[in-house]
């Protein structure tokens, strides 16, 4: 048999979740790699890039940003991009905002592709025997099967990879800059929406050239006040 009673446990425990207690994560990624080691290669290859959605909070800013790389261990990403960008929304209350990475991983960052497990006749075959014996311990993977396009990789989050942000911010400034409407008379073309009741606010989304854009302002402006501070 390819597949082992401990490697079904192993990746049922992981598509289960842990609630974002992280040393529960820390102990299902170190058992799934642990069983994933033993699989063939074709297992293990990801030959397209890779999407991940991450909420991003305040304390993060510097290894992501700055030092351009921050190790979370074992993650899960996605091969389809617009399961990412669905994936939790756009928004939380709690974060700063929401960005998707983007990787084509090497071999060694690559830990399971589950596509690949599911176009695999002998995974189905050995899945369904497993099923029989132990079918409380496959309930999450026989819910998920292929929908997320998941693999699971060890690598890291850059800055310089982020190719979406997400922020609450307002569209009224958005299209001040589309009209070329300059900064001096938004103050009071601001007052009138308020009076009018027409001012929207709103979650923004933007992508590619404007979110790397966004990323180098706020280095550039974070530069700034570092180095204004030290000149006082």
């Amino acid at each position: 048999m390819i597949f082992t009673h401990l490697f079904f446990q192993a990746l049922d425990d992981w598509q289960k979740g842990w609630k974002e207690d992280q040393q529960r994560k820390d102990k299902l990624a170190e058992i799934l790699e642990e069983e994933c080691a033993k699989l063939p290669r074709i297992y293990k290859e990801v030959p397209e890039e890779c999407f991940r959605k991450r909420f991003l909070h305040k304390g993060e800013f510097v290894d992501i940003l700055l030092n351009d790389e921050k190790h979370e261990g074992i993650t899960s990403w996605t091969t389809d991009l617009n399961w990412a960008e669905r994936f939790k929304g756009l928004w939380r209350e709690d974060v700063i905002t929401a960005a998707i990475f983007r990787c084509t991983p090497n071999d060694e960052e690559v830990i399971l592709n589950i596509s690949c497990l599911w176009n695999s006749p002998d995974f189905q075959k050995e899945l369904s025997q497993f099923q029989r014996v132990e079918p409380d311990h496959c309930k999450a993977i026989l819910n998920f099967k292929n929908l997320q396009s998941e693999v699971i990789l060890k690598t890291v989050l850059r800055g310089s990879e982020i190719i979406a942000l997400t922020g609450f911010s307002s569209p009224f400034e958005d299209l001040c800059e589309r009209a070329n409407i300059s900064e001096d008379r938004r103050d009071e073309l601001f007052a009138q929406f308020i009076e009018e009741g027409r001012y929207p606010e709103g979650v923004s989304y933007i992508k590619d050239e404007n979110a790397q854009r966004a990323i180098k302002n706020t280095i550039r402006k974070f530069l700034e006040k570092v180095l204004a501070m030290t000149e006082n």
